[in-house]
């Protein structure tokens, strides 16, 4: 039963997501000003906890579409593995506990930032959903801010150039996730009632998107480099490297393959995220 309630808590907070949103906070507090230390650690935990909560609550109001789609429709609260009462409680403790945190142990931005995520994720993004098929464009916002929060739990000024384009890069780089998800689900989404990108393009249409997007993700990431950001050559000739090698990969499955395979290019895409994330952590580890 026990073992039960962990595997529901796993997939209600999104734990994979929560805690990748949480990493890339953490990577900007390492580049922060007063770098890391015991103190700025405790915001992070905050973080992964609003994370979590925004994660579970989003799943509170939207099960009902989630109980439509062959892609939801096994998570905790459509699968009724948890009730909607029980699931409410569990994001809104997250959620208290998140901002609890940040409120006594975080400086005064850093709350309004997490708090001001909570708001445009749970409220603006998720009504906008069922409006437009371009909310991602606003809802990617919602895991750019984390950055900010890291930044600012290290002491740093929210409107450091530093830390608004490592803001800016984790925005370009959620958008042919996105996209790719439309691919995919497009279907899916409209059947539970979502607008969609395939109702509007076509699906040659929406890959040239993709691409587009993953090139100027590509481009940002580079500029790491050369902005200085990234300050290791070895990271920085393997992430030149590492661009080449994904548009390369996904531009043959977009464009050429007669089967394009979206977990591989799901997977490539957060591989290289990963990458890099730990590149700007062991490069801020190693420069304080």
């Amino acid at each position: 039963m026990q073992t039960s309630f962990v595997r529901v808590l796993f997939a209600l907070t999104r734990f994979p997501v929560s805690l990748a949103v949480t990493f890339t906070a953490f990577a900007a507090l390492v580049h922060s000003p007063a770098h890391l230390t015991l103190s700025s650690l405790i915001p992070v935990v905050a973080i992964f906890l609003l994370a979590s909560g925004a994660s579970a609550f989003n799943q509170y109001q939207e099960w009902s579409y989630d109980e439509l789609m062959e892609r939801t429709r096994k998570r905790p609260i459509p699968s009724r593995r948890i009730s909607t009462a029980e699931a409410l409680r569990i994001a809104m403790i997250l959620i208290i506990c998140g901002l609890m945190i940040l409120l006594y142990y975080a400086p005064p931005v850093c709350f309004i930032l997490g708090f001001v995520n909570l708001i445009w994720y749970n409220g603006l993004y998720t009504y906008l959903k069922r409006k437009t098929a371009f909310a991602v464009v606003p809802g990617a916002l919602t895991g750019a801010i984390p950055v900010l929060m890291g930044w600012t739990a290290g002491g740093g000024s929210v409107f450091a150039a530093e830390a608004l384009f490592l803001a800016f890069f984790l925005f370009l780089w959620q958008m042919p996730h996105f996209w790719l998800l439309t691919l995919k689900y497009g279907h899916e989404y409209q059947k539970a009632g979502f607008p969609v990108l395939t109702g509007l393009f076509t699906e040659l249409q929406i890959k040239t998107i993709v691409m587009a997007w993953m090139i100027a993700s590509s481009c940002a990431s580079v500029l790491l480099v050369y902005f200085r950001i990234l300050h290791l050559p070895a990271f920085g000739f393997g992430l030149i490297g590492l661009n080449i090698v994904l548009l390369l990969f996904i531009a043959y499955q977009l464009f050429i393959t007669a089967v394009m395979r979206y977990r591989l290019i799901f997977i490539a895409a957060n591989l290289f995220m990963m990458f890099v994330m730990i590149s700007l952590i062991v490069d801020g580890l190693l420069n304080v």
